[in-house]
């Protein structure tokens, strides 16, 4: 069986769906695609997750979500495969 962790992307803008899907892959995770973080959330509300906006970045602090990570439009491709990573390390025993 593959160890490759799956991330799953939730993305409305399809073109860009596609790059962070990409983004992943190149840095060594595998991707699907299904909008359904928040139900995720109430199963396993420390499911780790990466947020991605163009807006309303200033407000995050005041909302935090637990085992998260918000990162602001537009950003690298590196940035995103650096927050995946730093998430599923936290997870991981030490």
């Amino acid at each position: 069986m593959n160890d490759v962790p799956i991330v799953l992307v939730v993305e409305d803008e399809e073109p860009l769906q596609e790059i962070v899907q990409d983004a992943l892959h190149e840095g060594g995770f595998n991707s699907t695609t299904v909008a359904f973080a928040r139900l995720v959330r109430q199963i396993d509300p420390a499911f780790p997750i990466v947020y991605m906006t163009g807006a309303a970045a200033d407000d995050w602090g005041s909302e935090g979500v637990p085992n998260s990570i918000l990162l602001k439009k537009p950003l690298a491709p590196a940035q995103l495969v650096t927050a995946v990573s730093q998430l599923l390390n936290a997870g991981s025993p030490s």
